[in-house]
């Protein structure tokens, strides 16, 4: 999939996408965060699935009050609302902001833009504030270490800005991946190997309640990570490499450490 091309003048510099599900409890507070930010050059597309609670009235109360545009219909998962938005977005650079993640403070993108005006780099990644439930409010630091990637996810989605250009080399986000469709779509990135500027400011804050952060969904994550190695990796050195990893990562993220959090 390939966003569209659009002329230069009047158009979003930044393009918030976020997808949602019965969020009604959170989603105001991602509709506030950007609503009040000081950068006015940015479009926030919300794609809802097509909710049951109050969702699709808090959208329609938002609508008129900043750039804003919204559906709500069925869909077939995150990457299928992601993909409809990207079909929308105009921006230069993207952003993927869910339905229980939020912008840090209302000027932080004035604050990035800074940064990204030149469009000098594919890929701005920052880090993110991740609420943990039992800890509290942590950073989240992307991984330095670009090669980390063949193992495991390095880039908070909530953190990154991507280039459109990006998206019109690789396409958009896979269906067939439910959690772990971030992974899948850095990994084709990775691979082409982009132009990175890793950033020290934190961006957004990520929430506790997505599908990702769910341990009753861990092994369902793990397995389609190992399908996205799978899918991608050529190379029978890091094949390997990965072979010895899942060996050991796995044991310790479905045996080792819930036994260790139940002793605490």
């Amino acid at each position: 999939m390939s966003i569209p091309n659009v002329q230069m003048e009047n158009i979003p510099f930044i393009t918030i996408l976020t997808a949602s599900l019965n969020r009604a409890t959170s989603i105001r507070e991602t509709i506030k965060s950007i609503r009040d930010q000081s950068f006015q050059n940015l479009e926030h597309i919300i794609i809802d699935g097509g909710s049951r609670d109050e969702t699709p009235m808090i959208l329609r109360k938002n609508e008129n009050t900043y750039n804003l545009t919204w559906i709500s219909e069925p869909d077939h998962g995150i990457s299928d609302a992601l993909n409809k938005g990207l079909q929308l977005a105009r921006g230069r650079y993207i952003l993927v902001l869910h339905a229980d993640d939020q912008l840090l403070t209302p000027h932080i993108l004035e604050i990035i833009y800074l940064k990204l005006k030149s469009e000098r780099f594919d890929i701005y990644s920052f880090p993110v504030l991740l609420e943990h439930a039992v800890r509290g409010r942590m950073l989240f630091k992307p991984i330095r270490i670009i090669w980390w990637y063949h193992f495991k996810t390095i880039f908070p989605h909530q953190g990154c800005l991507v280039h459109r250009r990006i998206f019109d080399k690789i396409g958009g986000f896979r269906k067939e991946f439910s959690i772990a469709l971030d992974y899948d779509f850095f990994y084709r990135i990775l691979s082409k190997r982009p132009s990175i500027k890793f950033e020290k400011q934190p961006i957004s804050v990520m929430g506790g309640m997505g599908i990702s952060s769910d341990q009753n969904l861990l092994v369902t994550r793990l397995e389609e990570e190992v399908k996205v190695q799978n899918l991608h990796e050529k190379n029978p050195y890091w094949q390997l490499a990965q072979l010895f990893f899942h060996m050991l990562y796995f044991p310790y993220k479905t045996r080792f450490l819930p036994k260790f959090k139940t002793q605490q």
